[in-house]
């Protein structure tokens, strides 16, 4: 590989996207030594407005674009994204050029230590209509919006805002914050309370053909990089966005990989599905997954 080149990754502004940036730049770095890793911090639009759900005023876009146009025009090189945060479709001429080896994918109950939750109706914090469905099978729960970055979502917590918010473990434990003395947190199973699509995945974004591709390919984590291509193939055939409840999550157990799909009907009921096979079988799995639906 080269040596001394220089490659400029876009980021968000808060912490968490800060550190997911830092060990995208730590993975390159030691994929190719000598290499420097500029920085771009880029302020997006889901960032700029805080006080409506996502679903109000572009869905998952809304974190993305000015990414795209950042990795089209040239001003940076890649885009570091939280995978779930992705749509479905990328502008033409961008790729997922690669991702790091999956977090934790699971979704979280965070509350205050020493603060019993009430025994009936509890104020919970999520924007998620999939959080919102699979928190109200489990308890009585008044969902309202949550929006900013982790530590403010946390800190609207502990100020009483809400009894509980859920949030995801990844984010908390990149954060160093899982162990944090003032909250207590639990874990829901991921094969119950099904994540995100792409949940716990930390994906590069860039041209297809770019001059980094060696380098993108040499740090990319294959069995990670095959369970984000089913979870986003299953979201496309489905037509997800931010507007509907839909919960997708792949695995492998020994040398079987498994698709699992967790979607609300429009008359409220839950539906879930699970599809089974070879690794390299995840597009006929994700096609099987989806059918009729």
């Amino acid at each position: 590989m080269k040596q001394g080149r220089t490659i400029r990754l876009g980021t968000r502004k808060s912490r968490l996207a800060m550190v997911q940036t830092e060990l995208c730049a730590a993975a390159l770095k030691a994929a190719e030594p000598g290499l420097e890793v500029e920085i771009v911090p880029i302020v997006t639009t889901g960032d700029r407005i805080q006080g409506k759900a996502l679903t109000e005023f572009g869905g998952k876009g809304v974190f993305i674009t000015e990414f795209e146009e950042a990795v089209l025009a040239g001003t940076i090189d890649a885009a570091v994204h939280s995978a779930k945060d992705m749509p479905t479709e990328l502008e033409k001429g961008l790729e997922i050029a690669a991702v790091l080896e999956r977090e934790d994918p699971r979704d979280v109950l965070v509350s205050v230590k020493g603060r019993t939750l009430p025994k009936g109706r509890k104020v919970v914090g999520t924007g998620s209509l999939r959080r919102q469905c699979q928190l109200g099978e489990r308890m009585e729960a008044e969902c309202r919006l949550l929006r900013g970055n982790v530590n403010t979502r946390l800190d609207k917590l502990y100020a009483g805002e809400y009894d509980a918010v859920v949030l995801a473990a990844a984010g908390l434990s990149r954060l160093g914050l899982l162990d944090d003395e003032r909250f207590d947190v639990t874990f829901f199973p991921e094969k119950e309370f099904i994540p995100s699509g792409g949940q716990g995945i930390i994906a590069l974004e860039a041209k297809k053909g770019s001059s980094f591709a060696g380098l993108f390919e040499a740090v990319n984590h294959t069995p990670t990089m095959c369970r984000l291509l089913a979870e986003r193939r299953v979201l496309s055939l489905l037509g997800a966005g931010c507007s509907e409840a839909l919960g997708v999550y792949s695995w492998e157990e020994k040398d079987t990989f498994f698709i699992r799909l967790m979607r609300q009907e429009k008359d409220g009921g839950i539906i879930r599905r699970q599809a089974e096979g070879k690794r390299e079988e995840w597009q006929r799995l994700a096609k099987e997954l989806t059918a009729g639906l």
